[in-house]
């Protein structure tokens, strides 16, 4: 797991030599957010790169129970106010399931051209047997970029 600083960029796009050809290819930004605080520097970024990009910003919440929707709901729409604050466009959604399988299935569907997932510290255990951001980066059909807490 990438504990540096930056975001880890897995993999790279296809003929980006540098930083302009990927600012060419990024329209649409998909941020997988559980909006907790260990989330909020994975917002941040992906808010940065849709603005900086001019990108749309698709924001993910994954309720793993029926009664977390309402908490979610409240935590997605500071969060796109926040976006919006920025001149970002930007919309929300709430998908139900296991987060690792719902984020798949949402880059997938959505087709984003970045998908921008936060990574936590865990106990030696759950590195093990793998994490939602170590699931994500080595299954999504796009581009990861994961950002440690």
């Amino acid at each position: 797991m990438n504990t540096s600083q930056t975001p880890a960029v897995l993999p790279a796009p296809q003929g980006a030599a540098d930083g302009r050809a990927r600012a060419r290819t990024v329209r649409r930004v998909l941020l997988a957010t559980d909006l907790e605080a260990a989330s909020s520097r994975a917002n941040e970024q992906a808010i940065t790169l849709a603005a900086r990009d001019g990108a749309v910003l698709q924001i993910l919440a994954v309720a793993k129970r029926h009664r977390d929707r309402e908490r979610l709901e409240r935590g997605l729409q500071i969060l796109l106010r926040r976006a919006r604050a920025s001149g970002v466009r930007a919309t929300s959604f709430i998908w139900h399931g296991e987060p690792a399988e719902a984020i798949l299935e949402a880059a997938r569907t959505e087709r984003p051209d970045v998908l921008v997932v936060g990574a936590r510290q865990r106990r030696y255990v759950a590195r093990i047997l793998g994490s939602v951001s170590a699931k994500v980066a080595n299954e999504s059909p796009c581009r990861v970029e994961v950002v440690p807490a």
